[in-house]
């Protein structure tokens, strides 16, 4: 007879009785700890499976301000801004969330690119202005539409920024999203891993939320999500990441291989041959690196589980190269009978897990909420 469920229970340091509550009625056979939380000391200590959440890019905010140049970075587009007269300054800031990014000036005239729209002519007649946040054109064409594709900083990533507003939390550091890719940030992350695994004996499972590159995730000013492509590779990019394609393929980046046409490159777009070169190349170099995560794991007996989500960028399980990443498991949240028949048709692993929605946010569980209308819509 099975004793126990397949079940996974969350918890934080507040909610430890009704935890153990919960997992004798519902006799499920594994805990986990969440964003923002701690496995409390007491429940540690159960006969239960013990998940440990774990972040490879977030979560140290000290290495990624004594490391500016390897937080991880993004391609946004400033606004269609109509010329009328010979000269145009874009404010390339405007409806995006200044305490989420902030620009990366550096080598711009390289990696930025500017583009009258109405023609599709690349412009290189053009400055930056720090102090005001503008590029300046010159020599614009009367009644022309012109754009500024640039890289960005991600200084608040997007899912903790997510969390910290919808849960309204108070007095939390925003924190920064590093980038595991550079050789510098990628040594550090994994002698970091390696002693987390060394000190934590009480861990059955590593949750990994993810590897390494966070879905395109954009705020507006009012801090209310401006663009969203949970297939989206536009906060995978690096110079040192575009260095290492350009002599892969062995042609020049270009900003508008993201920036398709002043679409984002969304699904919903055919890919054109570069864009399609970049996944491919990202995919494999990922999943070589997760690789090396899972490693770790396997060589302390621990299990490794990738959440379906987050900074899942590249590690796509019906990819050709997924498999090759070794992980034991898959989670994802099960909004609906699609992503349900996604996550369990996942090849190459020992089993997957299905995590139910509604989150326990207050979003929805408040006065006069209703999480049962929530979870059915």
């Amino acid at each position: 007879m099975i004793e126990t469920g397949r079940v996974t229970v969350p918890t934080d340091v507040d909610v430890i009785d009704a935890t153990i509550e919960i997992i004798n009625r519902w006799k499920a056979d594994a805990i986990r700890d969440c964003d923002g939380t701690d496995m409390p000391e007491e429940l540690r200590k159960m006969d239960i499976k013990q998940y440990a959440t774990y972040y490879t890019t977030r979560k140290d905010n000290a290495w990624a301000k004594a490391n500016p140049d390897e937080i991880q970075q993004m391609y946004l587009m400033s606004d269609f801004v109509t010329a009328k007269s010979t000269e145009l300054k874009i404010q390339i800031m405007q409806h995006f969330y200044k305490d989420q990014l902030k620009p990366n000036t550096k080598d711009n005239h390289r990696w930025w690119e500017v583009i009258d729209r109405t023609t599709d002519d690349v412009i290189t007649n053009w400055d930056y202005d720090e102090e005001t946040g503008e590029v300046i054109i010159h020599d614009t064409i009367p009644y022309h539409a012109y754009t500024v594709s640039f890289l960005a900083f991600v200084i608040w990533d997007p899912v903790h920024m997510y969390n910290a507003l919808t849960n309204d939390w108070k007095g939390e550091e925003h924190q920064m999203t590093f980038d595991v890719r550079q050789p510098k940030t990628q040594k550090y992350v994994l002698d970091k891993f390696r002693k987390f695994c060394e000190e934590r004996d009480d861990v059955d499972v590593v949750r990994f939320t993810t590897f390494f590159h966070q879905f395109t995730l954009q705020f507006d000013e009012f801090a209310r999500e401006k663009f969203v492509d949970w297939f989206g590779y536009s906060a995978s990019v690096s110079p040192y990441i575009l260095e290492q394609f350009e002599k892969e393929v062995g042609y020049p980046f270009r900003a508008e291989y993201i920036i398709n046409k002043g679409f984002n490159n969304s699904t919903f777009c055919v890919p054109t041959k570069e864009y399609r070169d970049f996944m491919d190349f990202q995919q494999r170099e990922v999943s070589k690196l997760a690789k090396k995560f899972v490693d770790i794991c396997h060589e302390y007996g621990k299990e490794a589980m990738m959440f379906l989500g987050d900074h899942w960028i590249g590690t796509e399980p019906f990819g050709k190269y997924f498999e090759s990443i070794g992980l034991d498991a898959v989670v994802g949240s099960v909004g609906s009978g699609t992503t349900l028949r996604l996550i369990s048709d996942i090849k190459g692993v020992k089993y997957t897990e299905g995590r139910f929605l509604p989150y326990f946010f207050p979003d929805v569980f408040h006065e006069n909420g209703d999480p049962l209308k929530e979870a059915k819509v």
